[in-house]
Formats: C-alpha cells, sequence, structure tokens
C-alpha cells in the first residue's frame, strides 16, 4: 500500500483513470493530530490492523468499479459527444433531428452519470488512503512520538511545517522499511483546499452508534452513504441523490410531494413533475435497499415522504449538532474538560461544508453557512478553554485549524497573539498581526479593527 500511495502521491496513473480524475483525489493538505480515544487511550495494533486490513478491501473494491468506470469506451463516447460534425448531423432539420437530439441529450446525462459516479470513486479513495495513512503513521504501538531533542529542527517540527510529503521522505534516513512505519501521531488531510486540521483521533476514533446503524449517512463534505454495511459508490440518479439530500435534512418531519416536485422539477407541469419525482424515488428506493425484510425505506403517507423511523439511521449532522449541545452544556455547568471533550468530537465531525461535493442545488446553503459557523464557533471555544487552563500549545493548535478556515476571523488572531505573548514569543506576535495584516487586506480589502491594533500596541509595548 506504500507503494501505491507514493505513486499517488508523485501524481503519476494508478488505477488507470485521465488526468481530471487524479486531480480530484489529490491530497488536500495534512498535518499531524493525535489518535486517543474517548478514554484517553492509544488504540492497540489488533485495532489497526483490523482497520487496515478494511480499508485495504475498500480501495480494492474503489479501484475495481473505476477501472468498469474509466473504460476506453468511455472515453470515446466522450470524443464522439465532442466532435461538431456529430453535433451538426444530430441537430439537422427534419423531423427525425428531434429523435436524434432526445438520444443525444440522454448519451451526455449518461456520460454525466458515469463521471460523476468516477469521482465518487475517487472520493472514496481519497478518504480511504487518509485512513490508511493516519493507521500506518500512528504505528503498531499507536503512541504519540517524540521530538528528537524538541528542537526548531525536530523530525517532528520538520513534519508539521512540511506535512506528509516530509514523512515520507524521512523513511529512509531513520531506517524504516514500507512494511515497518514509524510509530507517530496520526494524519488527518483536510477537507479544504486550505489544510483544514482534524483532532483527537481524527478517523480513527469510533463513532457512537454509527456501527450498529442501518443507514450511515455523511452530509458533512462530500456525501458518503452506507446501507447495511456496504457502501454505496454510485449513484444512478442525480435526481434521486437531490431528493435524498433534502429528506436526510427534514427527516424530523414529512416532507410534502409538492414541495420536492416544485424543488427540483420548477416550470414543468404537475404530471411531469409528479412523474419524474416517481422516477426518482424508483431509483433511491433501489439504492437504499438492504436486508431489511420487506421495509421500505422511504415512506408515503398522507401525501408526504418521510425516512422509514423503523430503520437505524446514523447521520453525522445530526451527531455534530448533538455533540456541540453536549459540549455548550458542559462548559454552561463548569466542568471544562467534559466541555473540551464534547467540542473536540464536533470538529472531528466537521470534515467539510454541507453537501461539499454538490454543486447543482443552492436550497441548503443558509444550512450551509450556519454550520459553517457552528464549527468555526467550536474551534474558537476549544481554544479558549485550552488558553484559561494555560495550555497554549492546545490553544495554538486550534486557532491556527480555525484560521485554515477562515484567515479574517480577527478574534483568532487576537487569541493567538495572546497565546504567544504568554509564552514570552513576542516574534511570533508581531508575526500573527502581519498574517492579520495581510488576510484582511487580500481577503476584504480593509484594515485590522480598533480592537485587534490596540491588543498589538499593549501586548508589544508590555515587553519593552
Amino acid at each position: 500500500m506504500i507503494d501505491i500511495f507514493n505513486r499517488y502521491v508523485s501524481g503519476r496513473r494508478i488505477f488507470g483513470w485521465d488526468a481530471a480524475c487524479r486531480a480530484s483525489l489529490k491530497l488536500r493538505g495534512s498535518t499531524l493530530s493525535r489518535s486517543r480515544d474517548d478514554s484517553g487511550q492509544w488504540p492497540d495494533a489488533s485495532v489497526g490492523d483490523r482497520r487496515s486490513s478494511g480499508v485495504q478491501e475498500r480501495l480494492k473494491s474503489a479501484a475495481t468499479e473505476l477501472r468498469r468506470l474509466t473504460t476506453d469506451q468511455l472515453l470515446q463516447d466522450l470524443k464522439r459527444l465532442a466532435d461538431p460534425d456529430e453535433i451538426v448531423n444530430a441537430s439537422g432539420n427534419g423531423a427525425g433531428s428531434v429523435h436524434g437530439l432526445k438520444h443525444w441529450s440522454a448519451e451526455y446525462l449518461r456520460i454525466a452519470a458515469e463521471l460523476e459516479a468516477a469521482a465518487d470513486c475517487c472520493r472514496l479513495v481519497e478518504r480511504e488512503l487518509r485512513q490508511l495513512i493516519a493507521a500506518l503513521i500512528a504505528g503498531p504501538a499507536g503512541r504519540p512520538e517524540t521530538s528528537e531533542g524538541g528542537g526548531d529542527d525536530s523530525p517532528v517540527r520538520r513534519i508539521r511545517r512540511q506535512g506528509l510529503a516530509a514523512w515520507l521522505k524521512m523513511i529512509p534516513q531513520r531506517g524504516h522499511s514500507p512494511g515497518q512505519p514509524p510509530a507517530g501521531k496520526s494524519v488527518a488531510a483536510s477537507p479544504r483546499a486550505a489544510g483544514r486540521l482534524l483532532t483527537a483521533g481524527s478517523s480513527l476514533s469510533p463513532l457512537p452508534g454509527r456501527a450498529d446503524a442501518d443507514v450511515t449517512a455523511l452530509m458533512l463534505g462530500p456525501l458518503e452513504l452506507d446501507v447495511g454495511g456496504r457502501r454505496v459508490v454510485r449513484w444512478h440518479s442525480l435526481k434521486a441523490r437531490a431528493v435524498f439530500q433534502y429528506l436526510l435534512i427534514h427527516h424530523d418531519r414529512p416532507v410534502r410531494r409538492d414541495v420536492l416536485m416544485n424543488l427540483q422539477w420548477p416550470g414543468h407541469t404537475h404530471t411531469s413533475a409528479r412523474n419524474n419525482l416517481n422516477v426518482a424515488l424508483h431509483s433511491l428506493r433501489n439504492t437504499l435497499d438492504g436486508p431489511w425484510h420487506g421495509l421500505q425505506p422511504v415512506l408515503y403517507q398522507d401525501g408526504c415522504y418521510v425516512l422509514n423511523p423503523e430503520l437505524k439511521w446514523w447521520m453525522d449532522r445530526d451527531e455534530f449538532l448533538s455533540a456541540l449541545s453536549k459540549a455548550q452544556l458542559a462548559r454552561a455547568s463548569g466542568q471544562p474538560h467534559q466541555a473540551i471533550r464534547h467540542y473536540q468530537r464536533t470538529v472531528e465531525l466537521y470534515r467539510g461544508p454541507l453537501f461539499e461535493d454538490d454543486i447543482s442545488d443552492d436550497w441548503y446553503l443558509t444550512e450551509r453557512r450556519h454550520l459553517d459557523e457552528l464549527y468555526m464557533a467550536a474551534l474558537e471555544s476549544v481554544a479558549w478553554m485550552y488558553f484559561d487552563l494555560g495550555d497554549f500549545a492546545s490553544a495554538e493548535y486550534f486557532g491556527q485549524v480555525a484560521l485554515t478556515s477562515d484567515p479574517c476571523c480577527e478574534s483568532v488572531h487576537r487569541l493567538l497573539m495572546r497565546c504567544y505573548s504568554s509564552e514570552h514569543k513576542q516574534h511570533l506576535v508581531t508575526r500573527q498581526y502581519r498574517h492579520c495584516v495581510d488576510a484582511l487586506r487580500d481577503e476584504l480589502g480593509v484594515s485590522p479593527s480598533a480592537e485587534t491594533r490596540r491588543l498589538f500596541f499593549n501586548l508589544t509595548s508590555a515587553s519593552h
């Protein structure tokens, strides 16, 4: 697997897909994170081996599906559909051209579905590779690595600065073979191009209730769906997916049929929209088919659709909101360590914006912004709690995580300046202030607020 990953990092062909698919499979930044479970213990080697084995099986399955999707025939069809002469022939005059254009449109939709399925496979491979790398770096003992000498140029600090590529380069220097990776902290790749960091366990942490669920839906980040333990790697109907996304967000109440019709097929006649909805629901029920012994995953009652409550559904959005609520309650109750644990779970669950891979709908954008704001608030809250406890390193860690998501958040810049000042690192206070100035100027075209400027002056003048 290390050999596969090395080729993956260097940008070579792995499974035979073209450059566009490879580009969507790129790692989006990585850094060290802790991999303890909720009990505070490091996972043992046998658990890591089982996880690694499961990841390799899922990788093999996704690779097989990619080979099937990215055949020469698909590439030939793409070239044919982009041929101007073919387009002109299909759109000629006469009644026969109407049938030709309908066929042409159907071909475009089929190719689009195939490419979307290939992209889903790429995302799946990316996620599983992240988990495999994290398990490998964690090592058989699963214990954190200490820096050699603790200096600014220690191996761990070099990995923090340079990311996963630095770790790979260091393997031969330290005498480790690919089959015996060094023990160290786990790496979690970011769900955004800027490099969002995951925390405290990353994807290796067990998520309560998920293993026992009939259907698992990950909405924060790209949509990922497990049905009866089977990963859905391909949606045969994008409209079915769109309907399912709406039902997921509104799973706590019935959704009227007219709402789905108007949302997905605006401008259609009532009959046309209803027929299209029926087709999409038929495809959705096939996608959600599992060992339910006759139970329908999507029910129709009194003109409304609802996800069957007799099945056990696990949704990361609900778990995210629940963990955040527990964190806020613990913090208000004066239980900082309990609050920190729930805040870290909240951050861990947030892989990225709601339905990050969907660019066809916009009805969920308000909810996406709301969840993004909650994520930022959780990061800032846990950073401040660590600061109040005197754990400046952890406060800085979560503050930097927050800035990868929103580099213009002045309150986080101020927090980091306070952390560095408390550690008597005045040069870092100045550097952080400059980062704040640059981010605000480049992103928003504004200057720091009076509060930020006043804090910087007070922190730097106090050192003289």
